[in-house]
């Protein structure tokens, strides 16, 4: 089901069968439960039917050995690297091996007018292997 298409007060209540079911697969009662957590059974009723507070349900989730389900809400949102080439912020770094060694000494040297135009020899535009 995709969560997308939920209502808020439906997400919630999925949410609360599922804390619901965790439960009961460890075979854990709500009395225990709510004992552990500190809270009255239904106050924990109530999380499990969609109403609670997030420290609720974090002292639940922590109780039931569960809390790596948040684990996918507090990491750092990763940055698309489209959006990072859209922002002009970080500029490219090119790999450079002895071709592009090469080529930047011999640019720098054009550039620099450090070879003489009369003995000088021609850099390749096709190198050699």
């Amino acid at each position: 089901m995709r969560v997308q298409r939920l209502s808020d007060d439906g997400i919630a209540q999925q949410l609360g069968e599922a804390l619901r079911e965790r439960r009961l697969r460890k075979d854990i009662i709500q009395e225990d439960l709510a004992a552990r957590v500190g809270v009255s059974v239904p106050t924990l009723q109530k999380l499990e039917k969609g109403r609670g507070t997030v420290q609720l349900l974090i002292a639940v989730l922590r109780e039931l050995n569960s809390l790596d389900l948040l684990s996918s809400l507090l990491a750092a949102p990763r940055v698309s690297p489209l959006a990072v080439a859209k922002s002009g912020k970080v500029s490219r770094v090119r790999a450079s091996g002895s071709r592009g060694q090469q080529a930047r000494v011999a640019a720098d040297e054009q550039a620099t007018g450090a070879q003489s135009a009369a003995g000088a020899a021609k850099p390749l535009l096709i190198p050699r292997k």
